[in-house]
């Protein structure tokens, strides 16, 4: 069999960008990350696709910012070297909320290796300028680079049972109460009766779509 294996034009393959190894003027890490915030990854990651949250990090505190308009990459790696594969999802939150996912193959398809298990890393990477009047000047071989890197501790257990991450339900956020005629939730809003949607509020609390009824005829 050729090496590497022939490529499908109808598989996505992981991007092997090896982030943990390029040259970086400033290094963070998951105890102290400066510019970028990780949320929802669980703490082990068994087969399949698992989401997470990542942000960037108010830096007022910071000698450095992030360039505007630069571009953040991130990347998986297995304790054997092996690229997971990931990226960003389509949703849009509009609040400066990336929704990612981390896919954990059974085959990673550009490689003959298996996703080994144990501590694995995520390396994320961005583009730093100076802040005037703030910290060390970058040095001209890192202007306008890749020159920031923040690498966090991943743990990879394939075969974890109940294991499955949380799936994404809806692209927007909506106020509705729960189906049905009565809720014993504290300070629940119930519906009408035989409703078969819940009631949808708008921002000022008021009810949108509650059906209107004609007049009883005498």
């Amino acid at each position: 069999m050729a090496y590497p294996p022939e490529f499908s034009s109808t598989l996505t393959y992981a991007n092997r960008y090896d982030l943990d190894e390029i040259d970086v003027f400033l290094e963070g890490d998951s105890s102290n990350p400066m510019f970028f915030s990780v949320n929802g990854l669980p703490k082990q990651l068994a087969f399949g696709k698992h989401y997470f949250n990542l942000s960037i990090l108010d830096s007022k505190k910071q000698d450095y910012e992030l360039r505007p308009n630069s571009r953040i990459l991130f990347e998986f790696k297995s304790i054997n070297n092996v690229v997971i594969k990931s990226d960003v999802t389509e949703l849009k939150q509009k609040n400066g909320v990336a929704i990612c996912f981390v896919d954990v193959l059974q085959d990673p398809l550009r490689t003959y290796k298996e996703i080994q298990d144990g501590q694995g890393t995520l390396s994320i990477v961005g583009s730093l300028q100076n802040k005037q009047g703030r910290g060390k000047t970058i040095p001209d071989k890192f202007q306008n680079a890749m020159n920031y890197r923040c690498i966090f501790p991943i743990e990879i257990r394939k075969n974890l049972i109940n294991a499955d991450s949380p799936k994404t339900l809806q692209s927007k956020h909506e106020i509705k109460t729960s189906l049905g005629e009565f809720s014993f939730a504290k300070n629940s809003v119930t519906t009408r009766k035989n409703s078969v949607t819940g009631t949808t509020y708008n921002v000022k609390g008021v009810a949108t779509n509650i059906p209107i009824k004609g007049k009883a005829k005498s």
